[in-house]
């Protein structure tokens, strides 16, 4: 399959080398309209600079391409989408799918209008403890789970002067949307209302909230938490989060990476276990192209796809909406209706 990548920053160059490693992709295209970006990043990658281009737009005419990467901030994300759809081209795009909901039910709708496939990069689902997890719930490994715990904690975007930094909401929008898909998917149930706060420590370097705690009530008895603080010094806790998943059997966490199934009552089930983590033939990134290139080619849903992540996104929007609005309880229906 022959993609045109669109952005040539920092994630845009990680995608570059990921699709170098596949040998089903070849990147046609490179697209960044700030023209020492382009010729600066075309020359340390040792890109051909007559595949390098200023838009979109010249990129479609001169090379025939299956499909778009879009790597582009979240509020470009509508326009590439739709070109690249107008063009009869599949798409892959960075997450978040946008920074604007109406925008990203408009993405998805041209996908199902042009009957193109369309899948976001949710990284953080293909990871090992993730999908061993999934698999262990489902097994019963402790039981019908009621509640989770997850606590994030890092000295998060410390580079003055990027939009992280001066963003309303940077860790909920940009980091959150990461665990809040998580939580859909190795809960494998559905939120239905959030109530959350925000804050922003004395000490952190954000101008928007750096720090929330957001309580989510799902389908069915489930509730989970999630607290993080993005300018923490402390002790920082892995990417995915630390997780702890409670049911009768006993509780399933996320140490450092690593799962743990404990059992501490009654004293005589008494039992801690280090559960091995699944091997998987690729992870994070490589995992989530492989997959984008099996769905355009068996003509199927990808996991993640757009459709799907409206409902990871509206959880998003609605935990922001209820920080905003000072603790209001969000029914997620408000959004997707």
């Amino acid at each position: 399959m022959k993609g045109i990548l669109v952005g040539m920053g920092g994630r845009g160059q990680s995608w570059i080398r990921v699709c170098g490693r596949n040998p089903e992709v070849e990147l046609v295209g490179f697209v960044e309209p700030v023209e020492a970006q382009r010729r600066a990043v075309a020359e340390r990658l040792e890109l051909p600079l007559g595949r390098a281009f200023a838009s979109l737009s010249d990129a479609l005419k001169a090379a025939r391409a299956d499909f778009v990467l879009d790597v582009t901030p979240p509020a470009a994300h509508e326009a590439v989408a739709l070109e690249a759809f107008a063009a009869g081209l599949h798409v892959l795009g960075e997450k978040p799918l946008s920074d604007d909901f109406g925008a990203a039910r408009r993405i998805v709708a041209a996908a199902e209008k042009a009957g193109r496939t369309h899948m976001v990069t949710q990284n953080y689902r293909f990871g090992p403890a993730p999908r061993t997890t999934r698999r262990l719930l489902a097994e019963g490994v402790v039981g019908a789970p009621a509640q989770v715990a997850v606590g994030f904690y890092r000295a998060w975007a410390t580079r003055p002067g990027t939009h992280y930094t001066t963003m309303p909401y940077p860790l909920l929008t940009d980091m959150g949307i990461h665990h809040f898909d998580l939580l859909r998917y190795v809960m494998g149930q559905e939120p239905v209302r959030v109530t959350a706060r925000s804050w922003n420590p004395g000490w952190g370097w954000h101008a928007g909230d750096a720090s929330h705690t957001a309580f989510i009530e799902f389908s069915g008895e489930l509730v989970a938490t999630h607290h993080a603080c993005g300018c923490s010094v402390g002790r920082q806790s892995p990417w995915n989060g630390d997780w702890r998943i409670d049911g009768p059997g006993g509780s399933l966490t996320w140490e450092e990476d690593q799962i743990f199934v404990t059992r501490e009552h009654p004293p005589e089930q008494k039992r801690r276990e280090a559960v091995p983590l699944d091997p998987l033939p690729l992870a994070g990134q490589d995992a989530l192209l492989a997959e984008f290139v099996a769905a355009v080619r068996e003509g199927r849903e990808p996991e993640c796809s757009g459709r799907d992540n409206l409902k990871s996104l509206a959880l998003t929007f609605a935990v922001v909406q209820s920080a905003r609005e000072g603790g209001r309880p969000v029914e997620i229906a408000e959004l997707l209706e």
